[in-house]
């Protein structure tokens, strides 16, 4: 039982994780840009819209993954004990969502950025500017 405590910790802190200062980083490289290239590098937004005339583009993402489990149980067979009892810990289906907007003007000129979710996922989905 001790070993599987050990093993169960050494693989949640073997779990990266994203800082959100990261993201912005990553984000706030394509200040500046046109929106064509973002268009071009990115794809095509999920939803655009125009405010008091300012350009506005979202680009949403959906991860889902299966996260491994670990199985701890107590039971027995024989005369002396019967059944058991069990649970999984951390496993199970992992949803993530990160929606990216993009202030832009008349001209195409990306003027402010921001994004809001799970910091891997919005980092994954960002793209590298080159």
């Amino acid at each position: 039982m001790r070993y599987t405590i050990i093993f169960a910790l050494l693989l949640l802190g073997s779990c990266a994780s994203i800082n959100p200062n990261q993201v912005d980083s990553k984000l706030s490289s394509w200040q500046g840009s046109n929106i064509s290239t973002l268009i071009q590098v990115w794809g095509l937004p999920s939803t655009e819209r125009e405010i008091q005339g300012m350009k506005y583009a979202e680009w949403n993402s959906k991860e889902v993954s299966n996260r491994p489990s670990i199985n701890l149980g107590i039971g027995g067979f024989g005369s002396r004990i019967f059944g058991s009892i069990g649970t999984t810990l951390f496993g199970g289906r992992k949803e993530s969502h990160c929606l990216v907007q993009v202030a832009y003007d008349s001209q195409g000129q990306v003027k402010s950025s921001n994004w809001k979710g799970d910091p891997d996922t919005c980092y994954d989905s960002i793209p590298e500017k080159e």
